[in-house]
């Protein structure tokens, strides 16, 4: 919650800031008889035209994440559903494939390290406590953050409860 209010904060900082420089700029241009050509003008428009792209980028990274998340969701629905583990394996898979999956975050944890620990706790719940292991060891491997070592940590014991 604390990340949406900082998120929050900036973007509206962010709008204020192109609404004044648009307002100094255009009090500039038409009380002062500045023209177009004026170094601080030409600098105001650079700034505003960096808010703008920045804004593009930011709605355009949350539609991506958006569909991914929107993917991720139906195939966790129909896996519920069907109870089909590789159907749903090979999914989520597909998500991670999706454009903007690479950089996207989940509850602080990277979208694919995120897969990858809903994909050995499917195959636990499923009772192929072997390929969780296999899974689990290529995962303690690549994977780095702490979020991510506890939860596969979690998943190590429930793991060997199962022996």
């Amino acid at each position: 919650m604390k990340k949406d209010k900082k998120a929050t904060a900036g973007i509206l900082s962010l709008v204020l800031w192109a609404v004044l420089l648009t307002v100094i700029a255009r009090l500039l241009t038409y009380r002062g008889g500045w023209d177009f050509s004026g170094i601080l003008f030409k600098v105001l428009l650079w700034v505003m035209q960096c808010i703008a792209i920045f804004f593009c980028w930011w709605i355009f990274a949350g539609l991506r994440l958006n569909r991914f998340i929107k993917r991720l969701n139906e195939a966790g629905y129909t896996y519920l559903e069907t109870h089909g583990v590789d159907v749903y394996l090979r999914e989520i898979d597909i998500c991670c494939e999706m454009p903007g999956a690479k950089n996207a975050v989940i509850s602080g944890i990277p979208a694919r390290d995120y897969v990858m620990i809903l994909k050995i706790r499917t195959l636990r719940e499923a009772g192929r406590e072997e390929d969780a292991r296999a899974l689990l060891e290529t995962a303690k491997q690549k994977m780095k953050g702490e979020k991510v070592l506890l939860l596969l940590r979690d998943e190590e014991e429930k793991l060997e409860k199962h022996q």
